[in-house]
């Protein structure tokens, strides 16, 4: 097993970083970038390959977390209460309700990296939920120029405003509080590569952005 899952982090390093330089080469062919929900899923597959122990309990509840995000996101953009005024683009692939289907996978990979990050740290769980939901907070400010960039959406301000943010601590708070609460145990040596390599990647593409601007 220890074999595979060098392979496996060797094949998410490659993929980010061809996907940083790729998608600086590519920013005049915005058609390229709908390979960008393939890769949420494949993420979300390699994760779960290395996930044990497998259990009911487990995937009742991150189903429950990709099944909510979803709805809040349908909700979100097609009402704009939740996060603000915004539309999907077609980098994330198949849409429900104006919403990429994809997004709840994205959302039971979120928490699912972060829980893993905290869930080992001996403090109230309602503080770690405030801590989490921080965490997807900043992730989510650090993301959006490099979304709006990849036309993953975007937003009728051109910005987001600060709305967006209120709501995504708001959502992320109570789906941590559920996944806390639910005192999951388990363990993934592939976790935090990939929460890594997620940073590295929406980080240095914002950095870069803004130098090429």
């Amino acid at each position: 097993m220890l074999q595979y899952l060098k392979f496996s982090k060797i094949v998410l390093i490659v993929g980010y970083l061809v996907g940083i330089v790729g998608i600086l080469i590519s920013l005049d062919k915005p058609h390229y970038f709908t390979v960008a929900w393939y890769f949420v899923v494949l993420s979300f597959g390699l994760l779960m390959l290395f996930h044990k122990p497998h259990s009911i309990k487990f995937w009742i509840t991150l189903t429950v977390i990709g099944v909510l995000g979803f709805v809040v996101e349908a909700i979100g953009t097609n009402t704009g209460v939740i996060f603000g005024n915004y539309t999907y683009g077609k980098s994330l692939g198949i849409k429900l309700f104006q919403t990429p289907l994809v997004m709840a996978v994205n959302w039971m990979v979120l928490v699912y990296l972060v829980y893993d990050l905290l869930k080992g740290w001996n403090i109230n769980f309602m503080l770690k939920s405030f801590l989490s939901s921080i965490i997807l907070v900043v992730y989510d400010f650090v993301m959006e120029p490099v979304a709006i960039k990849l036309d993953m959406w975007t937003w009728e301000a051109g910005n987001p405003p600060l709305h967006n943010y209120i709501g995504w601590f708001v959502v992320s708070l109570l789906f941590f509080v559920y996944i806390y609460r639910s005192k999951l145990r388990f363990d993934n040596p592939l976790s935090r590569t990939l929460f890594l390599l997620q940073g590295v990647f929406f980080g240095a593409l914002n950095v870069l952005f803004r130098l090429i601007e």
